[in-house]
């Protein structure tokens, strides 16, 4: 940082130091959210042979489930797993990151300085942290974007009229991120619609891209003979297209969930800082930003529900204000702007702790996985999931309370879950058991009656309806979980030292257990 501010270099060092420790601190005590459980469990499935979308219920792309199975296989039964998974997911980031700094450096004229305090800048809002350790197939989808960005920028900057392994690379390393989440198909296809735009104005041409577009094309065929003889094709677009694009209309996500303070602060910091960006004649950076706000602009239409839906639009926007923030950091007000952040960011961290129950969900787990039988059904409970080797209980084995009751009152795919008839047909070695739960009456009751309104729109579109329109949002006002069936659970089980995980009395014997 030789000739910079020394406030600068100060303040980069001290918040830098602060966010590492803070990282340190999620990835050991933070939650693991349903997400984390689900990749690791499917991943396992694939391991043993089984099918996504046929053989279990899923509603993503595959890619990242078998890059990741063999790793399972190597932690079988071992909790561990949960913690190797967050390492996988932040190197997923971090060589991310790495193609990002690659692109700053190589073609936006970001220096490393810039680019660091544009990964602090990302890090302030307090969600952005947590996925950096969740195993999601975001992770891995980044990695190869942003490196295939990096390979179709530097195909751009050279003779565009020469067969080039750049491009090759670039439409490889696309259809890659594709294979593991179909949602980088937004981003994809704004640049192959500015890859067309420049092929009808003859910037571009045609036998280099139609090359490049060989090893793709073998792969999406290779990929669509896999669904079509595994018997999983309808399935795999009904579940991934469909499915998905009702899911959020029926449980309130699109106009509910969303964390406006999360998703919208940096960009909004971006637009401000966008005048001193793109003063610089320097076409690479007026591309990315239109890419970027062309994304955020579709995703903000469409109302995708979760932070890590932001990613993108959010690492932009701190490069874009780490560029602004860098060049004019002898102004005061810039100063009071930095420090008036990091404050912000602890304000929002002391009303929005990490959840510390990580430490306990590797106990639990630990505790299933080394004393449970082969081929064991696990009963999860709402938002506790240990089923990461475990059988299944039934076809949805996770998110029964909201993607599979959706799933089954659209397509009658399997049954519904119901909690006590698991139980009962399965008589599982251990229940993970809590209270009875209305999901939707608990996260969503400040806003109940935006959502009874997002129901009737979304009733007007189903093709066919099943019963009134009235009938139909009650139900969906109403969803619940099944309340345990207490006095059989007494009758067939007794408590574990690892409340409330109950396990079969006829096996208690099999373990040393502290009975309650």
């Amino acid at each position: 940082m030789a000739g910079e501010s020394k406030f600068l270099k100060y303040f980069m060092l001290i918040l830098g130091s602060a966010q590492i420790c803070f990282l340190g601190w999620i990835f050991y005590y933070h939650y693991m959210c349903m997400d984390h459980a689900e990749h690791i469990h499917a991943s396992w499935l694939v391991w043993q042979g089984q099918v996504p979308y046929r053989d279990f219920f899923e509603h993503h792309n595959p890619l990242l489930w078998y890059i990741f199975a063999p790793i399972t296989a190597i932690f079988y039964k071992s909790a561990i797993i949960l913690y190797v998974s967050r390492v996988f997911t932040f190197l997923c980031y971090f060589v991310a990151a790495w193609g990002l700094s690659n692109i700053c450096r190589d073609f936006l004229n970001i220096s490393r300085t810039k680019f660091l305090l544009a990964l602090m800048v990302f890090c302030l809002p307090y969600d952005n942290y947590y996925l950096l350790f969740e195993l999601q197939p975001d992770a891995l989808m980044w990695t190869f974007f942003f490196w295939g960005f990096w390979f179709f920028l530097r195909y751009l900057h050279q003779n565009p009229n020469q067969k080039s392994r750049e491009l090759n690379f670039a439409f490889v390393l696309f259809m890659l991120s594709f294979l593991v989440l179909q949602k980088i198909i937004v981003i994809l296809g704004i640049l192959g619609g500015y890859t067309l735009f420049l092929l009808y104005r003859r910037k571009l041409f045609w036998t280099p891209v139609l090359y490049a577009l060989i090893f793709p094309s073998i792969m999406a065929l290779i990929f669509m003979a896999y669904l079509y003889y595994t018997n999983s094709w309808v399935l795999y677009f009904l579940f991934n297209y469909d499915l998905n694009y009702w899911m959020q209309g029926f449980m309130g996500d699109a106009k509910i969930l969303q964390n406006w303070l999360i998703i919208g602060a940096l960009p909004v910091l971006a637009i401000f800082s966008l005048h001193h960006f793109l003063e610089k004649e320097n076409f690479y950076r007026n591309l990315l930003c239109a890419v970027m706000f062309l994304e955020f602009i579709q995703k903000m239409i469409v109302g995708a529900p979760y932070v890590q839906y932001f990613i993108f639009s959010n690492i932009i926007s701190a490069l874009i204000i780490a560029d602004f923030v860098v060049d004019k950091i002898y102004n005061k007000y810039i100063k009071i702007l930095l420090v008036g952040g990091v404050a912000a960011f602890i304000g929002l961290l002391a009303f929005n702790p990490p959840n510390t129950q990580y430490p306990r969900y590797y106990n639990v787990q630990n505790f299933i996985a080394q004393n449970s039988r082969e081929d064991e059904p696990i009963i999860n409970a709402v938002y506790f999931f240990f089923n990461l080797y475990g059988r299944n209980p039934s076809y949805y084995w996770f998110g029964y309370g909201n993607v599979a009751r959706v799933a089954h009152y659209l397509y009658d795919v399997d049954q519904g879950f119901e909690l006590n008839a698991a139980i009962r047909e399965n008589l599982p070695m251990f229940v993970y058991v809590t209270e009875y739960i209305n999901l939707l009456g608990a996260s969503n009751k400040d806003y109940l009656y935006d959502f009874r309104q997002n129901l009737r729109e979304l009733w007007a579109k189903i093709p066919v309806k099943k019963e009134s329109e009235d009938d139909f949002v009650k139900r969906w006002s109403a969803v619940t979980f099944d309340e345990p069936n207490l006095a059989f659970l007494e009758h067939f089980y007794v408590m574990t030292q690892y409340y409330p995980l109950l396990i079969r009395k006829d096996l208690v014997n099999r373990i040393k257990i502290e009975q309650k």
